[in-house]
């Protein structure tokens, strides 16, 4: 089901990939975190094209389309007692015009209207903790590879 959504710079719809979407998807992950994948692991991309089959056979994610293309994703799960946000990219030029603040805020109130806690996680090096934080998300770990937040519901945040 495709859903439209607006933003600043105009509206945006979403709908659950297809099997066609994997290869976008992969080199969608490669845009968006290459530099810290590269920074913590080092880029393999047997390895990386092997988990990136491996999630997406498992479940697929919500793309992000403007203007009829793709051009983010992202995946909100149920997982027992919270929902978890993950495989959240944005292509660089669609960064920073307010799409992502309105995929998290979508579903912070998905969350908030189901009383739920969110957790999520994402590589040490990568920008993104700093829009996770004005959304309320809060540290609760961290390793030398990966910062672990969580937000409660109904957790206070500017609203966008």
């Amino acid at each position: 089901m495709n859903r439209c959504r607006s933003t600043e710079s105009g509206l945006y719809i979403t709908r659950t990939a297809v099997d066609t979407d994997s290869e976008f998807l992969f080199g969608l992950k490669k845009a968006a975190e290459y530099q810290a994948v590269k920074a913590v692991f080092g880029w393999d991309e047997a390895l990386q094209r092997k988990l990136h089959n491996i999630e997406f056979a498992q479940k697929r994610p919500t793309i992000v389309e403007v203007k009829g293309q793709r051009i983010g994703s992202y995946l909100l799960q149920e997982k027992g007692n919270h929902l978890y946000f993950c495989r959240f990219f944005l292509l660089p030029d669609y960064q920073g015009r307010g799409i992502g603040s309105k995929i998290l805020a979508q579903s912070t109130t998905l969350a908030d209207e189901n009383n739920r806690l969110i957790k999520l996680c994402y590589l040490q090096g990568n920008h993104v903790g700093n829009l996770y934080r004005r959304f309320a998300f809060e540290v609760t770990h961290e390793n030398n590879e990966f910062v672990y937040m969580s937000r409660s519901p109904h957790a206070e945040y500017e609203r966008v």
